[in-house]
């Protein structure tokens, strides 16, 4: 993977990673520093040294995703065709999971912004993260596998969704039928 091939998102939530790092803050404050006393020289200069250091960590990133892709490698792993076969399901079914929680979350966020534009779930944006960097493992399975050339993915994602939803709504009526339901039982 080149970096230009990463998507402008996970680029994005580098850079802000990057920049919320307490050195490279310390460094801008700096730069800032230098433009207010007019050496726009050490200004410059001192942002080149950052932004080379960005792109050395992104560099740094595609080189580890690069690493993780190969070892996920299932098919000429010297073990019996079952144990390959339950761990490529076991792959897909954590590829499916991201595939549903992005869902549910922006479903989540269309319910609040059909109300108030600005309102959005912020429990899960850590989560986003690691959907983001499950969905680069996801195209590697959808550019060097079958599995997600047809139909049959997103058919079958929806239909866990669909079925995770009825299932939630059957915890939360159960819940409510239960005569304890709302007082205090500590």
């Amino acid at each position: 993977m080149k970096v230009s091939e990463l998507p402008n998102d996970l680029l994005s939530k580098l850079r802000e990673r990057f920049e919320s790092d307490p050195s490279v803050r310390s460094l801008r404050v700096r730069v800032e520093m230098f433009k207010r006393e007019m050496k726009f020289r050490e200004a410059l200069s001192l942002s080149r040294d950052i932004e080379s250091l960005f792109a050395q960590v992104v560099d740094e990133y595609v080189s580890n995703a690069a690493c993780e892709v190969e070892r996920v490698e299932i098919a000429t792993m010297d073990i019996p065709l079952l144990a390959k076969e339950e761990l490529m399901s076991l792959l897909l079914v954590c590829f499916m999971c991201a595939d549903i929680i992005e869902t549910s979350v922006m479903d989540m966020d269309d319910i609040l912004h059909r109300y108030d534009k600005s309102m959005y779930i912020e429990m899960f944006n850590d989560i986003r993260d690691v959907m983001s960097l499950s969905k680069d493992k996801l195209r590697y399975l959808q550019e060097n596998t079958g599995y997600m050339r047809d139909l049959v993915w997103a058919d079958k994602c929806d239909n866990m969704y669909g079925l995770m939803k009825s299932k939630a709504r059957s915890i939360m009526r159960k819940r409510k039928e239960d005569p304890n339901y709302g007082k205090n039982n500590a």
